[in-house]
């Protein structure tokens, strides 16, 4: 923790004053895991316009905003080949000091692509979601899926939860797949259609029980490893897609080559979230396909005990821990 000056906007910039920020699984890795010391931390961002600078007219001060931290150039080769989030301003661009601040810099170039107006039918603990549902958004885009086609989604953190109502809302037939019998019990009260734990029930059955006996057209894999990704060739159907959604520094996956070139199936990866799926993602908000999203938020924590939130979510104890200031 540290007292810092209120910043003041420069022109193009925005001051937002935070209302919450939840934590997300990367954060979490940032503190816990493999990465280079130190990280900014925090990018979802629900807070109300400070103030402005000279030439901002997108906001105005008093307006409710979601935030997110990277932004691409629009016209560089990565965004005309639909690949924004490997941009290298996507990757070196950030808010400023982090999304765990009282107040945040919002840099011109954020304004107007990242910075997101809060729809008045969008309460601050729904908006605090946007920023992952338009990653899980993207990750479905990537998928390539038919209506009435079928998902599996395996791990239902927070995450996979919100998988349930995006597939739902594109007219997919989710299914959902956990160690915990409870977290896919609650996962058929947000959308999914079936399911069951992984280690006792026989998921590739009931997969084909959902699918006319083919396997599922897609599993996204929350957690990635060689026993996930083993599952999933044993859910999905030739020809089908594998999505690697999430993973950790320094994980290598031993795959099944033959096998999976004779099955054509098809590894996407899905990395981070867009200007136009945070716009997606927020409009998605306001229809009752997520009333009550907010529920999955099982910890609100105030700044001071931040710390505890990260352990809470590192040892597997929450579903959805925010910040508040």
């Amino acid at each position: 923790m540290a007292d810092m000056p209120v910043p003041h906007p420069a022109n193009g910039e925005v001051i937002v004053r935070l209302v919450m920020c939840g934590v997300c699984g990367t954060d979490v890795l940032k503190v816990f895991g493999k990465y280079p010391k130190p990280q900014k931390l925090g990018h979802e961002v629900v807070g109300v316009v400070h103030a402005v600078g000279q030439g901002v007219t997108a906001v105005q001060v008093g307006d409710r905003v979601g935030l997110a931290h990277h932004v691409p150039d629009a016209s560089s080769h990565y965004s005309r080949h639909d690949s924004e989030t490997m941009d290298p301003l996507f990757k070196s661009s950030n808010i400023d000091p982090g999304g765990f601040s009282e107040f945040i810099r919002v840099p011109s170039t954020h304004v107007g692509a990242t910075l997101v107006k809060v729809l008045d039918a969008v309460s601050d603990a729904r908006a605090v979601f946007m920023e992952p549902l338009a990653c899980c958004l993207r990750g479905v885009d990537r998928m390539r899926l038919l209506k009435g086609d079928t998902a599996l989604v395996v791990g239902t953190g927070a995450i996979g939860m919100l998988f349930m109502p995006l597939l739902r809302a594109h007219g997919l037939v989710p299914l959902a797949a956990d160690t915990r019998a409870e977290r896919v019990e609650l996962a058929k009260t947000w959308g999914a259609a079936a399911g069951g734990v992984v280690g006792v029930d026989d998921l590739a059955a009931v997969s084909k029980s959902q699918s006319g006996g083919r396997g599922v057209d897609a599993v996204v894999l929350t957690v990635v490893s060689d026993a996930s990704v083993a599952l999933a060739l044993s859910c999905v159907r030739d020809g089908g897609a594998i999505m690697l959604f999430g993973g950790k520094p320094g994980t290598h996956l031993n795959i099944p080559y033959w096998d999976s070139f004779l099955r054509e199936i098809n590894f996407i990866t899905s990395y981070s979230a867009t200007p136009s799926g945070l716009q997606r993602a927020m409009a998605l908000l306001a229809t009752s396909h997520f009333e009550n999203i907010e529920n999955l938020i099982s910890h609100r924590l105030p700044m001071a005990e931040a710390q505890h939130g990260f352990e809470l979510i590192h040892q597997a104890k929450s579903s959805k821990v925010v910040i508040t200031p």
